[in-house]
């Protein structure tokens, strides 16, 4: 019986939400793939490790800086998807699929800051 995943909940979602997204950016014009896709795949990356970051970090005022770069990261993220949208690379349907993962990240991130603020 394989052994159970001790990771946290926010990354998994994170790493659903890469393949989410990678799936997507197959769909761009050849032209985007080199542009805005390597955009997104930078942000979703950069989110990524800045999460490890922030699970590993044990100082919560530094855990709390990382989270709110998280943050900024997710908002600057969710640009790049609505400018997806708007230039018609991916479905109405997409759009919002894409953005309720990022906002159910943006919502785990938010109560992670409010538990450091307690602390």
């Amino acid at each position: 019986m394989p052994k159970k995943d001790e990771r946290l909940i926010i990354y998994e979602k994170m790493t659903q939400l890469i393949f989410y997204s990678k799936n997507l950016m197959i769909k761009f014009p050849k032209s985007e793939r080199f542009d805005l896709c390597t955009d997104i795949k930078e942000s979703l990356y950069k989110n990524l490790r800045n999460i490890i970051y922030a699970w590993k970090e044990r100082n919560t005022l530094k855990r709390a800086e990382i989270l709110n770069k998280i943050d900024v990261e997710l908002y600057v993220l969710k640009t790049m998807t609505r400018l997806s949208y708007e230039y018609k690379y991916i479905t109405p349907k997409n759009y919002m699929v894409w953005n309720e993962k990022i906002s159910e990240i943006g919502k785990m991130v938010g109560g992670w800051l409010k538990a450091c603020q307690k602390e």
